[in-house]
């Protein structure tokens, strides 16, 4: 539905919506072609896309929906979401498969519920139209999704609109229910969201004073919020579950080092007062399995955070110890072993998933001797490797060009192994200058000082190589205190949305602090 002057919704009752950001013409172009396999793939049936389409096409029959809108609906999201870059190759969170998990599991539960509590079918509509659609924000600037965004794209999309109307429902409803999964539904972000839900039930004709059609909505908008916070934990093993939330953490802004607890405290937050009877009536209309793997998922979380704990515990009573080591990949005597590689990649995957990074080109530059490599290691230089940082010359971190790959280097590609597209260093071909890596360590072994030991290493090691400047990306609080406690650190280009920003530090004035043996 395009927006004009004569539209229900005008641009003055927007104006808070982000507008969106312009892609070159061709790029929709060159993601239908690169994704013409997996296209091929996804129509004959051999996708997990395809799969979760199948099933909401079994339940949609079920339910008496018209198979052809469906089909047509469920079309037009999986085309939209992959020609704007969330498709499978995407490496967030927020992709089309996540939505049609959540479309599922929605119309799974709402069409399981016990008689006192059954939904009506135009409301198991809305539910299905605005989970399959409730992430849809192309041009975001980092993982999370901006609900205001989402509503400008849906509304844009005369095609898409159509679509809603041959279900029958009011697309004001839909957007609504939408806004109502942003999380954590708390403090600002609940404002915001219930002032333009109840905007939006007005332009939907829902009068003021009817405050039980009103409330109605809201509580359908936390079914739907209950459902995209589980739907995928339901549908897998631990395996999956891991990843689901090592790429939803980017998105909410979970450190990695609190991946664990803070999923704990996520899947806790369902048992609390205000989602606890939403969340009972659509785990338990779900099937057994659905149900046993989501609480198996659950349990696993809090095992392994608790192990957390334990190593935690060890390091503190100095029963194990960290220690670091230059892996010196010149020298013949102490080359790089496959298994030491095979225990970095093992390592490297706790971050990011691995279809984010080229794999390959990682492989390579462990044996390229312009890199540096510390190991994080226990209680010896030949113990078990826990942690590493890994960097080289800043010409071999450039993005790379030819291909327009939006994802590369970008925030929500979750570990920063190059330059991100727009970084300007003018110290690029110089070959003064070190690209220093995200630091990468295993869980449980976070936060006892590893992190601080591999940077001094990296740092001395840089300076004794003849580097002039270390660069990399931090978040900007953290470059903001390295700078208040005297540390030789400037900001050299800043990314509002995602608040990590790209710096230097000047090698030469840490020769005090950081000897050079």
């Amino acid at each position: 539905m395009i927006i004009d002057e004569n539209d229900q919704i005008t641009r003055n009752e927007i104006h808070h919506i982000t507008p969106s950001k312009t892609l070159p013409w061709w790029y929709e172009y060159y993601k239908r072609i690169r994704l013409f396999p997996w296209w091929t793939r996804y129509n004959i049936g051999l996708t997990k896309e395809a799969s979760h389409k199948d099933k909401i096409l079994e339940l949609a029959a079920k339910m008496k929906f018209d198979k052809r809108a469906t089909s047509k609906i469920i079309r037009h999201a999986v085309s939209e979401f992959s020609k704007h870059g969330l498709g499978s190759d995407y490496p967030g969170y927020h992709t089309i498969n996540h939505n049609l998990e959540v479309a599922f599991i929605s119309l799974l539960s709402a069409g399981n519920q016990k008689v006192e509590n059954k939904i009506p079918d135009k409301d198991i509509k809305n539910l299905f139209v605005a989970a399959l659609f409730h992430d849809f924000d192309p041009r975001k600037e980092f993982e999370k999704p901006n609900e205001d965004n989402i509503e400008l794209f849906i509304r844009n999309d005369e095609k898409l609109g159509k679509l809603i109307h041959s279900f029958g429902i009011d697309l004001n409803i839909v957007i609504s229910l939408i806004h109502r999964t942003t999380y954590p539904y708390a403090g600002a972000q609940k404002e915001h969201a219930l002032k333009r839900m109840h905007e939006l039930f007005s332009l939907a004709g829902i009068q003021q004073d009817d405050a039980n059609t009103r409330h109605h909505y809201e509580k359908l908008g936390l079914y739907l919020s209950i459902c995209d916070r589980i739907a995928g934990y339901c549908l897998g093993d631990f395996n999956y579950a891991k990843e689901l939330a090592r790429r939803n953490a980017r998105g909410i802004g979970w450190h990695s080092q609190v991946i664990n607890e803070k999923s704990v405290e996520f899947f806790s937050g369902l048992k609390q007062k205000d989602d606890k009877d939403t969340f009972e009536r659509v785990i338990h209309s779900l099937p057994i399995a659905f149900r046993k793997n989501f609480f198996d998922n659950v349990e696993g979380f809090r095992e392994a955070w608790e192990k957390e704990l334990e190593i935690k515990a060890s390091l503190r009573k100095k029963e194990i110890n960290l220690v670091t080591s230059l892996e010196n990949i010149i020298d013949v005597k102490n080359k790089i072993t496959k298994d030491m590689c095979d225990m970095i990649m093992k390592i490297r995957y706790e971050y990011c998933s691995p279809t984010n990074f080229y794999d390959r080109d990682f492989r390579k530059s462990l044996y390229d001797s312009s890199t540096i490599l510390i190991t994080l290691r226990i209680n010896s230089k030949i113990g078990e490797i826990v942690g590493y940082v890994k960097g080289g010359p800043l010409e071999k971190h450039k993005p790379k060009y030819g291909l327009y790959e939006e994802n590369l280097g970008k925030m929500n590609s979750g570990h920063m192994e190059s330059l991100r597209r727009g970084t300007n260093d003018q110290n690029l071909g110089k070959m003064n200058s070190i690209f220093m890596e995200w630091i990468a360590i295993r869980t449980g072994y976070l936060g006892e000082k590893g992190g601080h030991m591999l940077r001094s290493e990296f740092l001395k090691e840089a300076r004794r190589r003849g580097y002039s400047y270390v660069t990399s990306y931090s978040q900007r609080e953290l470059i903001t205190n390295r700078k208040n406690k005297g540390e030789p650190i400037e900001i050299v280009q800043q990314y509002d949305a995602a608040m990590i920003d790209y710096y230097r530090i000047d090698l030469s004035q840490l020769v005090e602090s950081i000897p050079i043996n």
